[in-house]
């Protein structure tokens, strides 16, 4: 399973499987590709998934427009489909910004009338 989640830096990626026996803590090197966009980094393991964070605006962009992302690690090649992604970030960022502006009032009352 893979999941993107929008956070104020950029995008975090999870990549799971309960097929994989990872050594928490420790990090794998990894080059991802979306596209012609390509980023050589490192993903933090737990157990059974690996993260990152990626900031990288340009391979951001790339994950935008690309049919297929790819991580390749030193055992394996996951390829991803990257059906309707634009739109899942385009939703993803409005969302961000609509719920990031700062409200001074609490959601949980009834505002006064």
């Amino acid at each position: 399973m893979a999941s993107f989640l929008r956070t104020s830096d950029g995008l975090k990626l999870t990549l799971e499987s309960p097929n994989w026996k990872l050594e928490r803590g420790k990090n794998y090197p990894v080059r991802m590709k979306a596209g012609p966009a390509s980023w050589n980094t490192d993903v933090a393991a737990e157990n059974n998934s690996v993260s990152v964070a990626i900031s990288d605006k340009k391979f951001i962009e790339g994950l935008r427009a690309a049919n297929v992302f790819v991580v390749e690690g030193a055992g394996a090649t996951i390829r991803i489909p990257l059906d309707q992604s634009r739109a899942a970030l385009e939703r993803l960022e409005k969302c961000l910004t609509k719920n990031s502006r700062s409200v001074e009032t609490n959601p949980f009352v009834a505002p006064t009338r």
